[in-house]
């Protein structure tokens, strides 16, 4: 009976692991150069890697990897979230001891000749007692 019940289970959850529908959504993989003025450093410069993954991504929705590198070789890995324009980043410095990390939310812009940029606000509720800053990033 036991087998019976737990095999009827079985079968009403497959409907649920049918396979999602293909990105459909603008790729922003890429290497990008960074400005941002932060409210603790001031002014920076830095490198934003990402990339798509392509099994986490689903219609119009990306999911990607994300890695900042600033001037000074200070790394932050993190990811990102994508829709349409949008994107919603985590991030955080690889010495958690700093308890440097945060969210950040961007709009992305595409100019005239074709680059893509994009604009972020993040928040990082932790480090040195809290704080923010401004980013913007063009894909070279």
């Amino acid at each position: 009976m036991i087998k019976k019940i737990l095999a009827s289970l079985a079968f009403i959850s497959l409907p649920s692991m049918a396979a999602q529908p293909p990105f459909t959504g603008t790729n922003y993989s890429g290497h990008y150069q960074c400005t941002g003025m932060d409210s603790h450093i001031g002014e920076y410069k830095g490198t934003v890697d990402m990339q798509l993954n392509p099994e986490q991504s689903t219609g119009p929705y990306g999911a990607y990897s994300f890695t900042l590198t600033l001037a000074d070789n200070s790394l932050y890995n993190g990811f990102a979230a994508a829709h349409k324009k949008s994107l919603a980043i985590y991030f955080a410095h690889t010495d958690p001891a700093l308890k440097d990390y945060g969210v950040g939310i961007a709009q992305v812009k595409t100019a005239a000749d074709g680059r893509v940029s994009f604009s972020k606000y993040y928040y990082g509720p932790e480090y040195e007692g809290g704080g923010h800053g401004m980013e913007t990033c063009t894909r070279q």
